[in-house]
C-alpha cells in the first residue's frame, strides 16, 4: 500500500535583518525564506545576492513543509501486526498497577522524566504537580458477525490504538499513567504553543480536505477565534494565536502541506475515519484513525499522514524518523482489513 508523509512547521518566518550600513543580512543561519529575502531587498532597493537567494529557495523545500513517499508492502505490514500483537497479549497480562514497572531506559526522553525523578516508585501520582485528569476514552462501536458491539476500552490489551502500544513499549508506567490513570501534564503558558500550532493546523488540513476551495486563512481565523473563546489561555499565548503573521502562517503550512499531500491524488476516500479490526487469531481489537485515505490517479490505495513541529528546521531528518514507523503499517493493515466503526 502507498504511504505518503506530509510534515509541515507552522511558525512565522523571521523577516531578514536590515544592515545599519545599508542593504540586506545574508545570514545563512536565518529563519527566512526566498520570498521574504527578495520582498525585502526590493523595499531596500538593493540587489538580491544570487547565491543567497539559491540557498534559500533550496532551504525553503526542508524547511517549511516536505513529503515523504513510501511503500507499505506485505511484509511490513504482517510484522507490523504481529508486533501489534505481542505487545497487546503483553498488556493483557499485565497487573492494572505496573506503576513500579519503569523502564529507565528510556527515562531520558520521557515526558514524565522530571515526576519519575522526584517520585521513582511513584507513591504519589495523585501529589504530581501540573498534571490534570485527561479525556476519557470514547466509545468505539463496531458490526461484529451479525451483531453491533461496542469495544470495552476499560480491559487491558484489549482493545488498543498504536500510539498505547508505543506507549506501552516505550515504558510499562508510561502507559499505565496516561491509558490506565488517564492523566497528562498540564501545560501552561508559552509552552502550550506548540500544541495548539499542530491542532489549528491539522484542522485546517481537514478543512481543506473536506472542502475543496476552502478559504484556509478565513478558516484559521475562525478556528483560533473559537480556540480563544473556549479555552482559558495565557495572555501570552492569547496575543501570539492572535498574531495576523501567526494566522497566516498556519493557512499557508496547511495550503502547502495539503498541495503536496494532494499531487498524484484522483480521490479523497476517507477522512480522520475511525477504523477497526481483528487481530489474526485472537479477539483483541486495534483501532485508529488515518489522517486521509486515498486513491491515487493510477489506481492504488494510499494513506496519507500529516505531521507537525516545532523545533527541527530540516523536516527531512523528521521524516527520517517516520520510515520506521509502525503506526502507518497499522493504518495500512486497517484500512486493507478492519471495518469503518459505526
Amino acid at each position: 500500500m502507498f504511504i505518503r508523509y506530509v510534515i509541515g512547521r507552522p511558525t512565522v518566518p523571521a523577516e531578514p535583518k536590515t544592515l545599519k550600513a545599508g542593504g540586506v543580512s545574508r545570514d545563512a543561519r536565518r529563519d527566512t525564506t526566498a520570498e521574504l529575502y527578495l520582498r525585502a531587498c526590493d523595499f531596500e532597493q538593493v540587489t538580491p545576492d544570487p547565491a543567497y537567494v539559491e540557498h534559500l529557495n533550496a532551504r525553503d523545500m526542508i524547511a517549511w513543509q516536505y513529503r515523504l513517499d513510501m511503500f507499505a508492502t506485505p511484509d511490513l505490514v504482517l510484522a507490523a501486526v504481529q508486533d501489534a500483537l505481542n505487545a497487546q497479549e503483553a498488556i493483557a497480562k499485565t497487573n492494572e498497577d505496573v506503576s513500579l514497572a519503569r523502564n529507565g531506559w528510556h527515562c531520558e526522553r520521557c515526558r514524565w522524566r522530571v515526576h519519575c525523578e522526584g517520585d521513582p516508585l511513584a507513591r504519589h501520582v495523585n501529589q504530581w504537580h501540573d498534571v490534570e485528569k485527561a479525556r476519557p476514552p470514547s466509545p468505539i462501536k463496531v458490526a461484529y458477525g451479525r451483531t453491533r458491539s461496542e469495544l470495552r476500552r476499560d480491559r487491558m490489551g484489549y482493545c488498543c490504538s498504536p500510539s498505547e502500544l508505543r506507549a506501552f513499549l516505550q515504558c510499562p508506567r508510561l502507559h499505565w499513567l496516561e491509558y490506565v490513570q488517564r492523566i497528562q501534564q498540564r501545560r501552561e503558558g508559552i509552552k502550550r504553543l506548540p500544541l495548539l500550532l499542530g491542532i489549528l493546523t491539522h484542522e485546517a488540513l481537514r478543512v481543506a480536505t473536506v472542502q475543496r476551495g476552502a478559504n484556509l486563512q478565513t478558516e484559521v481565523e475562525i478556528l483560533v477565534s473559537e480556540m480563544v473563546t473556549s479555552q482559558r489561555l495565557d495572555p501570552d499565548v492569547q496575543s501570539a494565536l492572535l498574531d495576523p503573521l501567526q494566522i497566516q502562517a498556519i493557512a499557508d503550512r496547511a495550503e502547502a502541506m495539503h498541495s503536496l499531500a494532494m499531487e498524484g491524488v484522483a480521490e479523497v476516500i476517507e477522512c480522520e475515519q475511525r477504523r477497526a479490526m481483528v487481530l489474526p487469531g485472537t479477539k483483541k481489537w486495534l483501532h485508529g484513525i488515518p489522517d486521509a485515505v486515498v486513491r491515487l490517479e493510477d489506481g492504488r490505495v494510499g494513506v496519507v499522514e500529516y505531521k507537525t513541529t516545532s523545533t527541527s528546521k530540516d523536516l527531512t531528518k523528521v521524516a527520517d524518523r517516520y520510515r520506521t514507523n509502525p503506526q502507518v503499517h497499522l493504518y495500512a493493515a486497517l484500512v486493507q482489513r478492519g471495518q469503518l466503526t459505526l
